[in-house]
């Protein structure tokens, strides 16, 4: 059994991945809607296209970490494969805390870009401009929870038991 942060990010994980399946509602909703409003009403939207491309945007996402916590994470594994014993778990562990250590110097970076855009007040000039933040955190939120989880699959690299650093 995982500790209760374990647990816990376990919870936003699975929480943000059934958020990010409401933005494809989202998307298919506003998609439909200028449908109509162009096709029936002659009067098509100035946001639809753009709240598409957020949702979409924010969905992958709030979907990440949820992947990774299950390990459903593309890998390209044949190497790793044609190992055994004792090679194949540093192996396994070695790339878990490299992925992990690179989802969370990417998040680090997401993180100061973030900052800056709000210092700097950046908007994205589209037809309806929104603070650029609005959707850029969602990346730094994306890759710190993601790192997180290919740390505590280092620690249990067979992923028997949810255990891990939390």
């Amino acid at each position: 059994m995982p500790g209760p942060l374990g647990r816990l990010h376990d919870r936003i994980s699975r929480v943000s991945f059934q958020v990010a399946q409401l933005g494809l509602v989202v998307i298919t909703a506003s998609y439909a809607w200028e449908v109509v409003a162009r096709y029936f009403f002659a009067a098509p939207t100035s946001w639809s296209n753009e709240v598409a491309a957020y949702a979409l945007c924010i969905s992958v996402c709030l979907a990440l970490p949820e992947v990774t916590r299950a390990r459903g994470h593309i890998a390209i594994d044949f190497l790793l494969n044609a190992l055994r014993g004792r090679a194949y778990r540093v192996a396994q562990v070695g790339l878990a805390l490299m992925s992990g250590a690179v989802c969370l110097i990417i998040a680090a970076i997401c993180l100061r870009a973030n900052l800056l855009q709000i210092e700097r007040a950046e908007m994205l000039v589209r037809v309806n401009p929104i603070p650029k933040v609005l959707i850029s955190i969602w990346l730094t939120y994306a890759f710190f929870s993601a790192g997180l989880h290919f740390l505590r699959h280092a620690a249990d690299p067979n992923g028997r038991a949810e255990v891990g650093l939390f």
